[in-house]
């Protein structure tokens, strides 16, 4: 049984780098993660995957073409030492073009000199290669971030194999209306499955699954208001995290919040 928590106030909601500070930076790069730093933000948020060669990258998109127009096909198609020739900043700014696919290892030794929480997004591959929780679990361990990490992902059998296996560790199940999926009620959903939190997108959260959530003891983590509106109406609910591509601006929001 969860133990029961009191309603977050808008003052307690911690605001999250998506991608690294990728409304200033181009997204998933140590750039970005070193923005994210210097604007004091509570929380870096990123994608990992497992490539064949055994290598954990920060990439968000399955396929190549997008931020790093130099490769194309799945991203499981590539060595990272393949990858590692490209640029994954000049798509944003030729200033970045010396931005290159970072290891989920270069951003743990980043963060060790501060003490924000590192989401991490576990990215599904294409059937054939399994373990990605067991590596990730692994390194953050090596790093000592168990204490402020959370790990979470829209393939919710990886989440429920890790609170199987390493109980301590923190997860969030992503979930996004359009997928299809019948899940009657998000928090009893999460309290079924021993998750840590709901990592909703923000249209789909209300007043009701916030409050039901919490006295379950359940946080609330949203993703990706990136306009005032949205973002003053999750802190007005009093989400947990926002996981924002404007950190500078949620953080700027929550900040005149509390001075209310």
């Amino acid at each position: 049984m969860k133990k029961m928590q009191p309603k977050r106030g808008k003052n307690m909601t911690k605001i999250q780098a998506h991608r690294g500070a990728c409304s200033e930076r181009p997204e998933n790069t140590m750039a970005a993660f070193r923005r994210a730093i210097e604007l004091h933000a509570d929380g870096i948020e990123t994608d990992v995957a497992l490539l064949a060669d055994g290598s954990l990258i920060i990439h968000h998109d399955d396929k190549f073409g997008r931020t790093v127009p130099g490769l194309s096909g799945s991203i499981y198609d590539h060595t990272f030492e393949e990858i590692r020739k490209h640029s994954a900043g000049a798509y944003y700014s030729e200033k970045y073009k010396d931005e290159k696919v970072p290891t989920l290892e270069e951003l743990l030794e980043l963060m060790q000199g501060n003490s924000m929480i590192l989401n991490v997004e576990l990215k599904t591959a294409q059937g054939f290669i399994n373990g990605v929780e067991d590596r990730v679990v692994e390194l953050l361990r090596q790093y000592h971030m168990e204490d402020r990490c959370i790990i979470s992902s829209f393939h919710h059998p990886y989440l429920a194999n890790i609170k199987k296996r390493y109980p301590q560790i923190p997860v969030g199940a992503l979930y996004y209306s359009t997928l299809g999926w019948k899940i009657p009620d998000l928090a009893d959903y999460a309290a079924a499955n021993h998750f840590d939190a709901l990592h909703a997108w923000y249209p789909l959260v209300n007043e009701e699954l916030v409050e039901k959530a919490h006295r379950m003891g359940i946080a609330v983590n949203v993703w990706t208001p990136d306009e005032e509106a949205d973002i003053d109406r999750m802190l007005d609910l009093g989400v947990d995290t926002i996981i924002t591509d404007d950190a500078a601006l949620g953080m700027k929001l929550r900040d005149a919040s509390e001075s209310k």
